[in-house]
Order: structure tokens, then C-alpha cells, then sequence
């Protein structure tokens, strides 16, 4: 029996299990491959990140791995093998039933795994993971990319100076018909046109085998968003189960003062995260980046602060800049607007 057993040693596993080593707790890790960072080691398909923001909180700057504004991807792999290194992590251990581990709390941190959109004829295509990533085998052929995202335009980058034709479409494609050495692809809006290759790279969607009611999930879009996600989870659990109150500080209660933290924070608060701002007396307490089910006082996302009195709605501001914001402040707190 442990208290905190994390599935996946991924970005979202290693940083749960982070928080989970500094407070103190009784945690295990358990892992399904023989070594963390298991999807970046295959992911991205040419190795190049689109990003160099991979830094995990709580870690080493990902500047000592490498300087470049789009780094090797090998270079994380690297980063996170050593953030790995001081936690207790099972590998090797597949789960496939939660029953088979017993654990006070559970956190999903399990990986995505590459989504195949439901196109009659899909199964003639390539798979972004099992296309040929060598732009000389494509070269002088009319190449088809269903996908808009990284992956379809990773692709399109790589083979696009070989390749007679590149044609990078979203949802759009109706279907796909083999004939004989070619595919014909019907395209809304085009007609039906001629491929050599057809290869799907539709992104990847969060594995949800695990996924019940009980158990806790970590994840994002990106590690900036994974990081913010398991640091708002953690802090949920340590307030839950152990009595360690949520990190605040200390504004003052005026709406110069609340109107200024606001329309800075905003721009700074990750998607499906909020700010809470409680008025105390002369003083008001923000806590920063909790999940957005809190329904009490100032709820700040990056689009709208919302006001809230016992669970109510009193009202909604979207212009999150200081102006608006002090005057919005004033009519909520009933005192007069500071000039």
C-alpha cells in the first residue's frame, strides 16, 4: 500500500512525482517502459522541438541541455532521464488494471498515443509514426497530409523540397480510395485528387484507458502546461489530505491595487487554471493558479474575472486591463474609483 501511486514517467508522471519527493510523501511510480520520457524518444519523428519553454518546475534550467531556440529532442530525453534520477520509479511495470496496485490516491500521467481521424479509407494511409522520415523517398511524388497541427507541418517541412506536390489539408478529406499504385482523396471544396503517398499526422490524443471516477489526471497540450496542471493538483492534495494551505499572498483591498495584480497576471495564468483574489478587510488574498471549479470571490482566467458571493454569480468583466479593471473593482467593492 503506498499513498500516491502515479502511472506514467512521462513529463506529467516525473513532475507529480517531484512535488510528491520535496513534500515528504509516500508515492511510487510505476512505468510501463524500461526507462522514463518513453514518448520523446520517438516524438517528434525528426528529433527538432518546437520549442525550447521544456523546463519542468523544481528542476534544472533545460539551458544546461541545450541553447538552441528549437533543441534536439534528445536533449529532453537527456534532461529528463536526470530529473528522473532521485525519484522512486518502477519501470517495466505495466498497468493495465488499477486493482493490481493498491494506493490511498491515484494520478494518471499516462501518455497520448496518436489519433486516427474516422475517414473511410484512413486505413490505406501512413501513419505520422510510421512514415518514412527520409525526404529521398519522396522524392518527385504528389504527397497528401491530413493534419494542421505539428506534426502535419513538421512533415511537410521535411519532405517538401523532394516532393513533386505537398498538399497539407485539416478536415476536409471525405475519403481515400487505393487505385492501384495511387490513392484518389475526395477534398470538400476541390474535387477528387491523385496521391502517391498519403500520410495522416492528426496529432495525439491523451491515452484514457485508466481514466475512472476516483483517480486524479495530470496533463496538457505542452510541458509548460503539464508543469502548471501537476503544481495545482499537488497543492489540492496538500490541502485535502494534509492541511497544508493553499499559497497566497497579501494585496491591498483597492481597486488601484487589485486592477494593477490582475491585468498583470492575466496574460500569465494557464488555460483551464484561475486566480482567486479574496477580500479581507483592507486587505484582500490572492491565491494563484487553483483549477476553475472555486466559486468564491474574484475568479481571474486569461479571458474574464468573474465575481462570486456564496457560489452566485454577481457579475462579469472582460476587458482585463487596469482601467476597466479599477472601475470594475470599484463598483464590486462600493467605494469610489481611485484616480
Amino acid at each position: 500500500m503506498v499513498e500516491y501511486l502515479v502511472i506514467g514517467a512521462g513529463p506529467a508522471g516525473l513532475q507529480m512525482g517531484r512535488f510528491l519527493h520535496r513534500a515528504g510523501r509516500d508515492y511510487l511510480i510505476v512505468e510501463a517502459g524500461p526507462e522514463p520520457a518513453s514518448f520523446f524518444r520517438v516524438f517528434p519523428r525528426h528529433r527538432v522541438l518546437s520549442t525550447d519553454d521544456n523546463s519542468l518546475f523544481e528542476g534544472a534550467p533545460f539551458s544546461r541541455y541545450s541553447k538552441r531556440s528549437f533543441p534536439n529532442a534528445d536533449d529532453l530525453v537527456r534532461y529528463l532521464e536526470d530529473f528522473a534520477a532521485p525519484l522512486n520509479i518502477r519501470y517495466n511495470t505495466p498497468v493495465t488494471d488499477l486493482a493490481q496496485h493498491r494506493a490511498r490516491h491515484v494520478i494518471i500521467a499516462t501518455g497520448k498515443k496518436a489519433h486516427v481521424p474516422s475517414i473511410p479509407g484512413i486505413e490505406h494511409a501512413e501513419t505520422y509514426a510510421s512514415a518514412n522520415t527520409d525526404p529521398t523517398e519522396y522524392a518527385g511524388k504528389r504527397v497528401l497530409i491530413i493534419g494542421r497541427g505539428r506534426s502535419a507541418f513538421e512533415t511537410a517541412d521535411n519532405i517538401s523540397a523532394t516532393a513533386r506536390v505537398t498538399h497539407t489539408v485539416g478536415r476536409t478529406v471525405q475519403r481515400i480510395v487505393k487505385d492501384g499504385n495511387e490513392f484518389v482523396a475526395t477534398i470538400d471544396g476541390t474535387g477528387e485528387l491523385r496521391y502517391d503517398k498519403v500520410i495522416v499526422c492528426a496529432g495525439f490524443r491523451r491515452d484514457t484507458a485508466l481514466d475512472v471516477p476516483h483517480a486524479h489526471v495530470v496533463t496538457g497540450d505542452s510541458i509548460k502546461a503539464i508543469r502548471h496542471s501537476a503544481r495545482a493538483l499537488h497543492r489540492t492534495l496538500e490541502a485535502q489530505h494534509h492541511g497544508v494551505p493553499w499559497p497566497h499572498r497579501k494585496l491591498r483591498n483597492r481597486p488601484d491595487s487589485l486592477a494593477a495584480t490582475v491585468a498583470m497576471r492575466a496574460t500569465e495564468i494557464p488555460d483551464g487554471l484561475a486566480d482567486v483574489v479574496v477580500p479581507q478587510g483592507q486587505h484582500a488574498l490572492l491565491y494563484d493558479e487553483m483549477p476553475t471549479t472555486e466559486r468564491h470571490g474574484f475568479v481571474v482566467t486569461r479571458t474574464q474575472i468573474s465575481h462570486y458571493r456564496r457560489n452566485e454569480l454577481i457579475a462579469v468583466e472582460h476587458r482585463l486591463h487596469r482601467k476597466p479593471l479599477e472601475k470594475f473593482f470599484s463598483q464590486q467593492l462600493a467605494v469610489p474609483c481611485i484616480a
